[in-house]
């Protein structure tokens, strides 16, 4: 019968779920860091902090001495101007005559669209082999923010899978959004700390794919040795987590969860700013390595399955195995997101996860799927 196959499809969307959240997202929420502050005693490395701003003055003016006035003894930051044509030269120059170590680069005439060609040339032009990257409308959470993100550039990491040890060339940190008024700013937090769940979980059990440059860091030889942006530099989008995609392995990559190393910025004030900026995001995911795109999309699908098929198997009389399963999953993915939200720092979304974890596979089921054809078409007609 029809009832009996679609539920035997809900137990197996169920159980995928399961292992989500118990096998995965619980490697995050038990998550503590290998080393103390007090205990690490090598040197600091010198970081060049990358910007690239294109008609950014207004958001220079607030964010940009929050990075200048970080407390560590020695840092560049480096402002790629991508040929603005408002203010921004000018407060540029303002910050120059008060920061010594703010260097401007600018790009002109601009060639190409996206940032990508100006970044290139401002990664080019670092000093420092540790590059740090983040946007102008972005603001570290404290002077800390680089003293924080230095720690895991020194320490050797290890991969789960192997005894091999390496010191890490990547370093993925967590950039949430203020919290504000209204249900949108709820649902784009909500869905911030969705995303970087699953990166950082994936990123602990040995399959890093993409970090978020507002906070993220790598070494300039790595950039190199991947061809740099070349790969997707048709992709408006990409900047940050496809480099991360095509260099990331679990010896080479990680993550830093202390809230001094967050960086904080405004989320989007309108739905249909919010979506754009979101297609911009899946457009690039139809890159990721095919390992990659497997996982989520299983993810997306079970977690999508699990809640359409709920309700219409329970008017099918199915109704106390079905609200059974979904009791047995929600249980402890309360508990796992409390845990996970806790580290985040947006333990008040805690009320909301109910609610946004159902429509989070109407987001999936609905509003996915046409960017990614879209997407995919564009390419195979390429």
């Amino acid at each position: 019968m029809l009832s009996h196959a679609l539920l035997a499809v809900f137990i197996a969307a169920t159980l995928v779920q399961m292992v989500a959240w118990l096998g995965i997202f619980a490697r995050l929420a038990l998550y503590r860091p290998a080393i103390q502050n007090s205990k690490l005693k090598t040197q600091n490395p010198k970081l060049s902090v990358v910007i690239c701003a294109r008609n950014e003055a207004d958001n220079l003016r607030q964010n940009l001495p929050a990075v200048l006035e970080q407390q560590y003894p020695e840092f560049e930051v480096l402002v790629v101007d991508d040929d603005s044509d408002d203010d921004t030269p000018a407060v540029l120059r303002f910050f120059q005559e008060k920061y010594p170590h703010l260097r401007v680069l600018r790009v002109s005439p601009k060639t190409s669209p996206g940032k990508k060609h100006a970044l290139a040339q401002g990664i080019a032009a670092a000093r420092y082999e540790h590059l740090v990257f983040t946007d102008a409308d972005c603001q570290p959470a404290g002077p800390e923010w680089l003293a924080v993100l230095s720690i895991e550039f020194r320490v050797l990491s290890h991969s789960k899978l192997k005894t091999q040890y390496s010191k890490p060339e990547i370093l993925l940190g967590y950039a949430p959004y203020r919290p504000g008024p209204g249900l949108l700013n709820r649902w784009v937090r909500f869905e911030t700390v969705q995303t970087a769940m699953q990166y950082f979980s994936f990123a602990l059990i040995g399959q890093p794919y993409m970090g978020v440059g507002r906070n993220l860091a790598w070494n300039k030889a790595l950039f190199e040795r991947v061809g740099g942006f070349a790969a997707h530099a048709d992709l408006l989008s990409g900047d940050d987590d496809l480099l991360v995609n095509a260099a990331a392995c679990a010896d080479n990559t990680a993550i830093c969860l202390d809230s001094k190393g967050f960086v904080f910025s405004e989320a989007e004030k309108t739905w249909r700013a919010w979506w754009r900026q979101k297609q911009r995001h899946l457009t690039a995911g139809t890159r990721y390595r095919p390992l990659h795109r497997a996982l989520l999309g299983a993810l997306a699908m079970s977690h999508v399955l699990h809640y359409f098929l709920l309700t219409p198997l329970c008017f099918s009389g199915f109704g106390t195995i079905c609200v059974s399963l979904w009791i047995i999953r929600m249980a402890p993915a309360f508990l796992i997101y409390w845990k996970i939200l806790r580290q985040f720092r947006e333990e008040q979304l805690l009320i909301w996860f109910p609610l946004f974890d159902a429509l989070l596979a109407l987001y999936y089921a609905v509003f996915v799927p046409p960017v990614l054809i879209r997407s995919n078409s564009l390419i195979s007609w390429k």
